[in-house]
């Protein structure tokens, strides 16, 4: 029995009309209609297009539709080296995993990174008031403060600066304070 002799002739064939069929009809005509209407206000260029079919059949074409069967067997072709790519894969796998975990779980910092946020919170003289006295000496004796040929006590000449200040404007006296960030005070 060919292929489309059993869907005509089956019980659910392409002529069996559904059941309440009659009984339904009249309220998916009104839908129909109403999704039409809906559809001239809404896009009125889809209703001016041809409702014809666009492809169409010879004519007895599933007349002589015939379905053949390929009874050749496929050829099987094996996977050459498949293990050998496998284990690649997995080689693979693990180096990409040991690297993501070498990056996220080691410190990256550079050894001579310093941390200025840190280091202002340091209040110095209540750190020193924290030592004792012989401490401060021996290290004050055993190191060089400053480099070699430096003092501790070393005084540093200032040149007098009243005459300069004097003899330079007020303007360039603002523009030093602006620059400087701070604020001038006025009188």
């Amino acid at each position: 029995m060919d292929f489309l002799d059993h869907i005509k002739q089956g019980p659910d064939g392409p002529n069996k009309m559904p059941e309440s069929f009659f009984m339904q009809f009249p309220e998916k005509m009104m839908e129909r209609v109403r999704w039409e209407e809906e559809l001239k206000t809404v896009a009125p260029l889809l209703v001016t297009i041809s409702r014809k079919p666009v492809f169409m059949l010879p004519e007895g074409y599933f007349n002589s539709f015939s379905v053949k069967r390929n009874t050749d067997k496929a050829k099987i072709v094996g996977m050459p080296g498949w293990r050998k790519l496998v284990s690649y894969a997995a080689a693979a796998a693990v180096a990409g995993i040991l690297v993501t975990g070498a990056f996220l779980f080691t410190d990256n910092k550079p050894a001579s990174s310093f941390d200025l946020a840190t280091y202002n919170k340091i209040d110095v003289s209540a750190e020193l008031n924290k030592l004792p006295e012989e401490a401060l000496q021996q290290y004050l004796a055993t190191n060089t403060v400053g480099g070699a040929g430096h003092e501790l006590n070393t005084e540093i000449d200032v040149p007098e600066a009243s005459g300069n200040v004097e003899s330079l404007s007020d303007d360039e006296l603002m523009n030093y304070l602006n620059e400087a960030g701070e604020k001038p005070e006025t009188k």
